[in-house]
């Protein structure tokens, strides 16, 4: 083993604090780029120890099996095509004496290869490796300048641009400091400690020896470790408060704390029981989502008067005492807000708040919040209907009364204060107001579904889904009309959510519904107030759709990135049955047939494509072989066809997987394009007939089959 190889790579770049919500992404990009950096310079394949190392004032990592050198490597260097090379004596032109004289080397020494361009002279030579050192003194800089944030600053005089000012750098290769320089900072071997403690210099001799050093300077950078320990303090705490105490489950928070803390130390704090008379989500909005605090909950699961926060700060009494009685301040202080919000609010009922939404702004040109719930109510009643002929037992009225209030707690105290509470605040006040439990569930669910698989609420009733459904495409809409589409990385109306959550929905209750019925529904209401499209906004929002919903399908369901263009190919008005389809066409993969029947169907799909065909109705077919055809045909017809109406996509694929052998016959022995013109057009209707039924379920043509692979770019397959 090289003396190299126990040798540790760090890089630590030093900020002020950077937001917790763009520390750990920034640290993955970070990370990965680094180990792909370091292979593609042929510096060995790192091992990150620990996986993460970063807090609010540091993005580090630290990498063992980083190479000394790199890797020395033989490069082929091509020089004239041999008929330049040499004359029609065959002697050496003087095209190919200028490059064996640049290269430094013999005549007689030159190699033949075959290249793109032909046949050509060429030299071969090792390439010696530089040191680990000098090659990434040169890509640093950077790799730190591509680190990807929603906002970036400059300071200075400089144009570097980065989440926040660096600070200092430290860069080393074992005890060797790396030379490069960021932002007019080089690097070096000095860090800095927390803020608390004044940012002491901190030397590090070996980039063996970081995280423990900085550990003992009250910063504890290893992500991982920090979110165990703060959870251990966090139990502590708990312990000693109450026999089975314990605080809610909230790995978002856990995480959000692990990244606002370089030294985390746990205070239990205390509020006036008398507020625990306000709703559970009042109550939890107020610690949580406003002072980072975790709300303890007794053995029985109910609220108690006791919060857990986690501070940043030197681990004396006397410190955190000072830290806990201020934040018992400020929560008192908004509790108090709180209760005064939630009596004052109650005194106006939601359909009294209606007319306020006139002065609510939804968007300048769309209009107030009450023009849009005039839509949204109508809408839905259009979508409702849609649900019921599809045998969808949805509750119309009570989604039509949610619709008509949805936005109203929009105007209370309570959501100017605490706006992460829209929905949930308007479930609150229709529940007291005696309003139907499914209007109450439709109100609170209304904002769900734009998230990861593992971060959102699911919705649990029809009606949540159907005021969703409605509120986001009325939104959908609306912007699409207004050409307001998002581009790139910039989605300033979060326009991307809101179909990730149309899509959700329809997942969640798998509820069946036309998304081109509802377009064309919310355009008409739009077109009634007066507003119109500009160009063809509105006619990209499938398309737009159509990208979640393969997003969803890929990342979410695990379903290869060809079953789903196959099945997008015939459609996704209903989203559904989309993926019902796709999750058929990616199970049918293991099926013995598959791979036949997909090229069956290419060849089929080539024969129809030059041809204005209609399906056969009529048949003129002379030859045992399409007859045998037509019979299996009329066969997978009646029995596929009631799976299909169904959805049972995977059945009715195996149905189908039938007329593969006698279609294989007739390619074998029957001329499609016969001389005689009703031959000729009842065997193509024969193939339109097969082609109808198999677009039932996808395109077999995006379907990628063995060996295709080297063929594909960007996960779509290429054309030939």
């Amino acid at each position: 083993m090289s003396p190299d190889s126990n040798r540790y790579f760090l890089l630590e770049i030093g900020c002020e604090e950077i937001p917790d919500s763009m520390l750990l992404p920034a640290l993955r990009y970070l990370c990965q780029e680094f180990v792909s950096l370091a292979q593609r310079e042929r510096l060995g394949l790192p091992t990150l120890e620990p996986d993460w190392l970063g807090t609010p004032r540091r993005l580090a990592l630290r990498a063992a099996g980083i190479s000394g050198r790199q890797e020395d490597r033989e490069v082929e260097i091509t020089g004239p095509k041999v008929e330049v090379a040499y004359d029609a004596r065959g002697l050496p032109t003087r095209a190919l004496e200028g490059f064996a004289r640049s290269q430094g080397v013999a005549l007689d020494s030159l190699l033949r290869v075959a290249t793109p361009r032909g046949e050509c002279l060429a030299v071969r030579r090792v390439q010696k490796g530089r040191s680990a050192v000098e090659v990434l003194g040169s890509v640093l800089a950077s790799l730190i300048a591509s680190i990807p944030f929603g906002k970036t600053m400059r300071w200075g005089a400089g144009s570097f641009r980065f989440a926040r000012p660096i600070q200092w750098v430290v860069c080393l290769h074992g005890e060797e400091v790396v030379p490069f320089e960021v932002a007019g900072i080089p690097s070096g071997r000095v860090s800095r400690g927390p803020r608390f403690e004044g940012s002491p210099a901190i030397e590090i001799p070996d980039a063996r020896d970081y995280v423990t050093l900085l550990q003992s300077h009250l910063v504890l950078a290893d992500w991982s470790a920090r979110r165990v320990r703060i959870r251990e303090l966090v139990e502590q705490e708990c312990a000693r408060l109450g026999h089975g105490y314990a605080t809610e489950e909230r790995p978002e928070l856990l995480d959000t704390l692990t990244g606002l803390v370089e030294h985390p130390v746990a205070a239990a704090g205390n509020f006036d029981a008398s507020f625990l008379s306000l709703p559970g989500p009042v109550l939890s909005t107020a610690m949580i989502h406003h002072q980072r605090f975790l709300p303890v909950r007794s053995e029985r699961g109910t609220p108690v008067s006791h919060y857990v926060a986690i501070l940043n700060c030197r681990p004396d009494p006397l410190t955190v005492d000072r830290i806990r009685r201020g934040n018992e301040w400020v929560l008192q202080a908004r509790l108090k807000d709180a209760d005064f919000f939630w009596k004052e609010d109650r005194k106006r009922t939601q359909e009294d708040r209606v007319q306020d939404l006139e002065r609510v702004l939804f968007e300048a040109t769309l209009g107030s919040y009450r023009r849009k719930v005039d839509r949204l109510a109508r809408l839905a009643e259009a979508l409702c209907g849609d649900l019921r002929s599809r045998g969808h037992d949805v509750d119309t009225p009570s989604v039509l009364e949610a619709a008509r209030i949805c936005k109203s707690d929009l105007t209370t105290l309570m959501v100017k204060e605490f706006p992460e509470l829209q929905g949930i605040m308007g479930s609150l006040y229709a529940r007291l107001e005696g309003k139907p439990e499914p209007v109450c569930r439709a109100l609170e669910q209304q904002y769900r579904g734009a998230g990861e698989a593992e971060q959102r609420e699911r919705f649990s009733t029809l009606e949540g889904a159907a005021l969703a459904i409605t509120d986001r495409m009325d939104t959908l809409t609306g912007f699409f009309l207004l050409d307001r589409i998002p581009t790139g990385s910039k989605d300033p109306f979060g326009l991307r959510r809101s179909a990730l959550a149309v899509v959700q929905a329809a997942l969640d209750l798998r509820i069946h519904f036309s998304i081109s019925g509802v377009i064309r529904r919310a355009v008409a209401l739009y077109e009634e107030q007066g507003i119109r499209g500009k160009g063809d906004g509105s006619s990209r929002l499938v398309p737009f759709l159509e990208e979640r919903l393969r997003h969803v399908c890929q990342q979410a369901l695990g379903l290869r990135y060809d079953a789903v263009n196959a099945a997008l190919a015939v459609g996704a008005d209903d989203i559904l049955d989309a993926v019902l389809r796709a999750q058929a066409l990616h199970a049918i993969r293991g099926h013995a047939d598959f791979e036949a029947l997909s090229l069956s169907f290419r060849r089929v799909r080539n024969i129809l494509a030059e041809e204005e065909v209609e399906p056969l109705t009529v048949p003129t077919l002379p030859l045992k072989e399409e007859r045998a055809l037509l019979k299996a045909l009329e066969k997978a017809e009646r029995d596929a066809g009631p799976l299909l109406g169904s959805g049972d996509y995977s059945m009715a694929l195996q149905v189908l997987a039938g007329i593969r052998s006698p279609l294989d016959r007739f390619f074998e022995t029957v001329l499609v394009m016969d001389p005689d013109p009703a031959v000729r057009k009842s065997r193509l209707g024969l193939l339109k007939r097969i082609s109808l039924l198999l677009l039932r379920v996808g395109d077999f043509a995006e379907m990628v089959l063995e060996g295709e692979g080297a063929q594909l770019t960007s996960g779509v397959a290429k054309r030939g």
